[in-house]
């Protein structure tokens, strides 16, 4: 975490039950992050003030780099980053992973990700993202931040930092799936998206042309879920 909090007070007016009253009330704080990849481009970013370097890696990896490219950091000045491009030497994925879930394991792990402690709790203001490894039974890695995009870059670059395999795991949303947020789930190499929100048409359709399996509107609380598409099979009873 950087210096920054992550919100500050602010005076303002309430509307409640027919009057005004004078309040004071938390807003969420935003840094601005620039990253330049040589021979690409710069990018500006509007984030939480939470672990920079990793949001630009993987903003880097899924919006400004090819396939078989990856992003390095060489170069980093406060909010400033410098990258450069080397080839994706990592081995290709498991093909039978990740494997399929019972639906009640699935509104388990909802139930998990939903419940966990989080920057949300306070502010009302964040999004979150988690990958979760069927082998080991564990959410791996979880990302917070203001916008819902900036919760799978976070994921792609901790996935470079630490050197998971991206398509082997599941991705967990709070926030709905819309045709951006598919593009990113899509380039990342994600076979699997679970969210508690709701799920756009452009989105289902990426999903279907790709072969992955999409779920919507899974609340733990109401034990349901929607299937979009599942090609593979990998959520049944």
């Amino acid at each position: 975490m950087l210096d920054a909090p992550l919100t500050r007070p602010v005076a303002c007016r309430r509307y409640r039950n027919g009057r005004f009253s004078d309040i004071t009330d938390d807003v969420a704080t935003e840094i601005r992050v620039t990253l330049t990849v040589a021979g690409v481009g710069k990018k500006t970013l509007y984030a939480a003030p939470l672990d920079p370097e990793v949001l630009v890696l993987g903003h880097a990896a899924l919006d400004m780099l090819p396939a078989g490219q990856i992003p390095v950091v060489t170069a980093a000045e406060g909010l400033f980053f410098d990258l450069d491009v080397r080839p994706d030497t990592r081995p290709a994925p498991d093909t039978a992973l990740p494997r399929g879930l019972p639906a009640a394991e699935l509104l388990g792990l909802m139930r998990r990700f939903i419940a966990e402690a989080g920057l949300w709790d306070d502010t009302g203001c964040f999004h979150r993202a988690a990958l979760y490894d069927t082998g080991t039974g564990e959410f791996v890695v979880r990302a917070e931040d203001i916008g819902r995009h900036n919760c799978l870059d976070r994921l792609a670059g901790y996935g470079l930092r630490l050197g998971l395999c991206l398509p082997e795991l599941i991705l967990f949303l709070s926030c709905r799936v819309t045709a951006s947020m598919m593009h990113k789930a899509l380039r990342a190499g994600i076979r699997m998206v679970v969210s508690r929100s709701a799920v756009t048409g452009a989105a289902l359709t990426a999903a279907q042309e790709a072969g992955i399996t999409l779920i919507g509107f899974a609340r733990d609380a109401e034990e349901r879920f929607t299937v979009f598409t599942d090609p593979s099979g990998r959520v049944g009873l």
